[in-house]
């Protein structure tokens, strides 16, 4: 029951809600509206077959979405198991909302303004994903 520090540094953790809250606000309006004027910005670069990893993240990507994984991840975990690793987060009941709240600032984020729409790149849109179900049989998911 505490408050998302969304410029989490693990420094100062004594900081006063409202001042948290006031600090959160002008991080999301600087991810949200200042840094994500453009499709691209806030979308993040494609990826696409033969690409170098991470092509350029989206304005979203490091702040908020990977503080929050590791700012809930909890560091006393055997092997470091919990929100903050990749091989782990989605064990974490919280994994699902927090996606689920990231596809609504992107639902957010195309109301601002007429500009702001969705990638239409078919060589994106058409990328697959290898990943595994419960019973580890591999699933491809496309992004269309």
């Amino acid at each position: 029951p505490v408050l998302v520090d969304l410029d989490s540094s693990g420094s100062d953790t004594n900081i006063p809600r409202d001042q948290q809250i006031d600090e959160n606000l002008k991080i999301m309006y600087r991810q949200m509206i200042s840094n994500a004027k453009k499709t691209l910005p806030f979308l993040g670069q494609p990826y696409r077959a033969g690409d170098q990893p991470d092509p350029g993240a989206s304005s979203l990507e490091n702040v908020p979405h990977g503080t929050v994984h590791v700012w809930t991840g909890d560091p006393r975990q055997p092997n470091l198991a919990d929100m903050g690793n990749f091989f782990s987060a989605a064990r974490d009941p919280i994994f699902f909302a927090h996606h689920g709240n990231m596809d609504r600032l992107w639902h957010v984020w195309r109301g601002l303004r007429p500009s702001n729409t969705d990638f239409t790149d078919p060589d994106w849109l058409d990328a697959a994903f290898l990943f595994y179900d419960e019973e580890a049989r591999p699933v491809r998911v496309r992004v269309r």
